[in-house]
């Protein structure tokens, strides 16, 4: 006969709730360090335009602490709906809408569990500390970058200047507008035009994985620095500025014309050195 605990279970079955409790306190860190990473890529996606955690104010104010300063449901509210919330009266709302000249965010359309990980992200950069979750290199937006580092971007694409582990320049295979009087390569596509196309989405994890067929097998071995990253990601931002359509002829005309004078130089020489020979 089974016997039971005076709540009606049976023993067997009381005696597994520790272990169960304790198995939910050792996952549940592992899963706040997951939705707090998730949080991190959400931030990037869709906030570090305009917002930093701990360096900063940009377009909007500097996040970091916001959880700690704001109540949740006010957060939740302003972020989903904060047009909304300044039209109320919102004191706090107008007072931020003053302090950036009227810049106006727009509602933003998250679930509930991306507002969780957004959440989880902010509460735990809080915990590192003003410094704890400044973004790596390569997570700054390409648009942010300055002159110098446009211009290293451009060494770093045309080869003047060697990538740290030894891959190959890109102007090898890869063209952009205005990249010396040849160009560069056609064995890829022309990369003009190629930030505007993919955004900070799609561009930062392209120079990150260089994970394409040919890229691949050209970089596996020498993948580049988060440095590198960003520098070529910000040159590639600087030239997708112009819109206006790349010319198609320049490499072949200016080909031609060294090509053509060469072969005059050439025929110069030649007919120098018969004509001494000629000579008594």
């Amino acid at each position: 006969m089974r016997t039971h605990a005076q709540d009606g279970r049976p023993r067997r079955a009381r005696g597994l709730v520790p272990v169960i409790q304790l198995l939910a306190l050792v996952a549940a860190p592992v899963a706040g360090a997951q939705s707090a990473s998730q949080g991190a890529t959400l931030f990037t996606q869709r906030c570090a335009t305009c917002h930093t955690v701990g360096e900063g104010d940009r377009v909007g104010p500097d996040l970091h602490g916001v959880m700690e300063r704001r109540d949740e449901a006010w957060v939740t509210r302003f972020i989903t709906s904060p047009g909304a919330v300044i039209d109320e009266g919102d004191p706090v709302a107008n007072a931020l809408l003053k302090q950036f000249n009227g810049i106006r965010m727009p509602d933003q359309q998250l679930a509930p569990e991306e507002l969780g990980a957004l959440y989880a992200f902010f509460r735990d950069c809080a915990k590192k500390g003003p410094g704890g979750c400044k973004p790596s290199p390569a997570a700054k937006m390409g648009t942010d970058a300055t002159s110098e580092e446009v211009a290293r971007g451009r060494r770093l694409f045309e080869g003047t200047e060697a990538l740290a582990k030894g891959g190959p320049a890109c102007f090898g295979c890869h063209d952009v507008r205005g990249l010396g009087v040849a160009g560069g390569g056609t064995l890829g596509p022309n990369l003009t035009f190629a930030f505007a196309r993919m955004g900070e989405r799609g561009m930062r994890p392209l120079l990150a994985k260089l994970d394409t067929p040919m890229m691949a097998a050209l970089y596996a071995k020498a993948p580049l620095e988060e440095e590198e990253q960003y520098a070529l990601k910000a040159y590639l931002a600087d030239v997708s500025r112009d819109g206006s359509k790349p010319r198609t002829d320049r490499d072949f005309f200016y080909l031609g014309l060294v090509g053509m004078l060469a072969v005059l130089g050439f025929m110069g020489v030649a007919f120098n050195a018969h004509t001494k020979r000629g000579q008594p």
